[in-house]
């Protein structure tokens, strides 16, 4: 058995489109669609070449268990992703939350509304613990929402199911 793949392995950007799009059973096509619809994010080179990574071939897995097996569409999966509490995780004051328009847009998540104070930068979302929760967890959020009535600290549940998605992952390997 292989062992589980390395912090590195998991967020370094070393996969080309079309050995992702092979690993998960997609077209290249498909893949740019899931892109361009904000459900994935690609590193670019400075050529603009497209790079992917360990954690990126888990996220397409997860949509197309949303898709297929739970039946929802991309726009579904945006509303579930835009329930995230990105405040939580990000050192966002209340101020900045009154204005900010990822707190006040429910159908798209954070990582799809540019112009973000948190993300100045093109693609900086990619690493961005929203983002790679938002993707990886989105099953999960139902349960963060309930667990965020039992605790005063969102941010603490969200870090928990972060963990237990990590080892449930790592399990898998």
């Amino acid at each position: 058995m292989p062992d589980a793949p390395t912090h590195h392995e998991i967020e370094d950007p070393l996969i080309s489109i079309g050995v992702l799009a092979e690993q998960v059973g997609l077209s290249v096509s498909a893949v740019r669609k899931y892109e361009n619809e904000g459900l994935l994010i690609a590193h670019r080179t400075r050529s603009g070449r497209r790079l992917f990574s360990h954690e990126d071939i888990s996220r397409v897995r997860t949509i197309q268990h949303l898709v297929h097996d739970l039946g929802l569409n991309i726009e579904g999966i945006h509303r579930l992703q835009a329930l995230l509490p990105c405040w939580e995780l990000l050192p966002c004051s209340e101020e900045t939350r009154k204005t900010c328009p990822a707190y006040k847009d429910s159908t798209r998540p954070c990582w799809m509304i540019k112009g973000l104070d948190c993300a100045p930068q093109g693609n900086e979302c990619r690493g961005c613990a929203v983002y790679r929760f938002g993707s990886l967890c989105t099953e999960d959020i139902k349960q963060l929402l309930h667990d965020q009535n039992e605790v005063q600290d969102a941010g603490a549940a969200i870090q928990e199911l972060m963990q237990r998605k990590k080892y449930s992952t790592e399990k898998e390997d």
